[in-house]
């Protein structure tokens, strides 16, 4: 991501003081009425008793990731993956609303509803229901430790962070400086002192199409040979080499298998190298992808479990396809057995 007014989003922050700073960087102060916010208000309608939540509605889930691809940066969480923190944000079925706008355009949001609404975000069509723009408020929350919650703006100095494509105009997304104004009930009831006010807005430039993992993510011992079964549109989940695992670092160290995984193994020795990956694309698209990919391997499973079994000049090689929930996408685990 490339934000185009500069603001310090890797850059470790150690307390709230420091993070007020931030407002000075981030670009103006949402003040300019490029609509009106009584017309808006107007035209938005809530969407009753929706199937499906925003945050798991597959086309808003393919949307949000192609706009912004495996990207990661710290805006409701400490450096995570924005797309999660974007539909995490929109994720209540009882929040989720409509805007129509004159010239055809629409906005669809909703809210995280664990915050009542602080972290929230919107989607900016064209009448031909194109992405144009996505909108999220937040708290450029920063990672302090592993263990404890992150450090964030308090309500009262949010930013309003409008991700739009590459050679996109910043005017474009102002639909989406009025619907930031628009208060959820639960934070316009708040008293005045203590109302969420947008303290600053950032643009960013999304990228995606960069590798959601990089070249040094690979462990120790993993085949070359192999690299070509990760996915680069997916997010390190987890890697282990000897025995060890190795991402993540907490866990760094520890056993590669559990008890319960290694007696599902069934006394099978330990991979000498393993890469898991995390990918948000359609259970049976991922599938599709490897039945190309190792197109001379076994393959055996259901519906949600597949494991794809073959050999290549490195050794002997497995695949696994597994989705626990719809939500929390696919997970891709390649494993190498080396000749020895």
């Amino acid at each position: 991501m490339a934000p185009r007014q500069g603001s310090p989003l890797h850059t470790p922050i150690r307390s709230i003081l420091s993070l007020l700073s931030l407002c000075a960087v981030l670009g103006a102060p949402l003040h300019a009425q490029t609509l009106d916010d009584a017309a808006f208000a107007a035209a938005t309608v809530p969407v009753p008793s929706p199937p499906l939540a925003l945050s798991a509605h597959p086309e808003i889930r393919a949307d949000i990731f192609k706009l912004l691809g495996y990207a990661h940066g710290s805006y409701t969480q400490g450096n995570a993956l924005i797309a999660r923190q974007v539909l995490d944000s929109m994720r209540s079925p009882d929040h989720i609303t409509r805007t129509m706008l004159p010239d055809g355009r629409s906005v669809l949001a909703s809210i995280d509803a664990g915050t009542h609404g602080a972290w929230r975000a919107a989607m900016l069509f064209d009448p031909q229901r194109k992405l144009l723009a996505l909108g999220l408020v937040n708290g450029h929350c920063q990672a302090v430790t592993s263990d404890t919650a992150p450090a964030c703006l308090p309500s009262t100095h949010a930013v309003l962070t409008l991700f739009q494509p590459p050679d996109a105009e910043d005017e474009t997304a102002a639909p989406l400086l009025v619907w930031a104004r628009q208060l959820p009930a639960m934070l316009a009831q708040a008293a005045q002192e203590q109302r969420q006010s947008i303290a600053a807005v950032e643009y960013v430039t999304t990228r995606p199409g960069q590798p959601g993992w990089q070249p040094r993510d690979v462990p120790p011992g993993f085949p070359v040979s192999l690299l070509h079964l990760l996915l680069p549109a997916a997010e390190l989940n987890g890697s282990a080499s000897d025995g060890k695992i190795i991402h993540p670092a907490r866990l760094a160290g520890l056993p590669m298998y559990t008890p319960a995984q290694a007696a599902e193994a069934g006394g099978e020795p330990l991979p000498d190298a393993a890469v898991t990956l995390r990918s948000y694309a359609d259970f049976h698209w991922v599938l599709n992808t490897y039945a190309k990919l190792a197109k001379d391997a076994q393959v055996k499973g259901h519906d949600d479990k597949v494991v794809f079994s073959g050999r290549d000049t490195s050794g002997r090689y497995t695949v696994t396809l597994r989705e626990p929930d719809k939500e929390n996408g696919v997970l891709i685990t390649v494993a190498s057995w080396l000749d020895k």
